[in-house]
């Protein structure tokens, strides 16, 4: 159980690192919104994974979901928001209100927007060519990622500075396929979309 839990908790770092910058750029995303719901084969089941974003990415949300047989449904969310990072993970059956929403450092992660040669040599960055997912071209990147304490190869393909697939390969169920199923450009989210909980810690 903790092994899965390990790749749950690792899953979804890596899809907010995807998504996530420490350092604020004038904007992360070509676009100003967007709604997109994924679908992640993991080691674990099948991942649900919805994500939200505003002001050309400086606002982020995701939330997870994985059936787990005999326990239901665990859920991760992480916000990300004025420079910091807020991470919270519950079942069904307790309230979410009542998790603890923890706060940390920001992950940091290419800003494929403002991708350089200079950056790309730095950090072994390696572009594999083109694909069109859902009318959309894509720009394939391969590079190594830390996460938790492991290495792990990512395999992203990126349109508009936005991951619209993710590979990972590593140890420990580190393998693992994300697929965009739905996407909404610029959607009119409300503001509460990105609201902090009462519980932090």
């Amino acid at each position: 159980m903790k092994t899965i839990f390990r790749t749950l908790i690792l899953v979804s770092a890596l899809l907010v690192a995807g998504i996530s910058n420490a350092q604020e750029p004038a904007k992360l995303y070509g676009i100003k919104s967007g709604h997109l719901k994924f679908e992640t084969q993991t080691s674990g089941g099948t991942q649900y994974n919805e994500v939200w974003f505003d002001d050309y990415g400086r606002l982020r949300k995701q939330h997870d979901q994985i059936q787990m047989e005999g326990l239901g449904n665990y859920h991760t969310e992480i916000l990300y928001r004025d420079g910091k990072m807020y991470s919270n993970a519950w079942f069904d059956n307790e309230k979410k209100d009542e998790a603890k929403m923890s706060e940390g450092p920001a992950a940091d992660a290419p800003n494929f927007l403002e991708m350089t040669e200079e950056f790309m040599k730095k950090n072994k960055i390696e572009i594999l060519g083109t694909e069109d997912i859902m009318g959309r071209t894509c720009t394939i990147y391969t590079y190594k990622q830390k996460s938790l304490l492991r290495t792990v190869t990512r395999k992203d393909w990126i349109w508009q500075g936005i991951v619209l697939r993710m590979e990972t390969k590593g140890a420990l169920g580190a393998n693992n396929t994300m697929v965009l199923k739905e996407f909404t450009e610029n959607p009119q989210l409300p503001a509460s979309t990105f609201d902090l909980p009462a519980t932090i810690k």
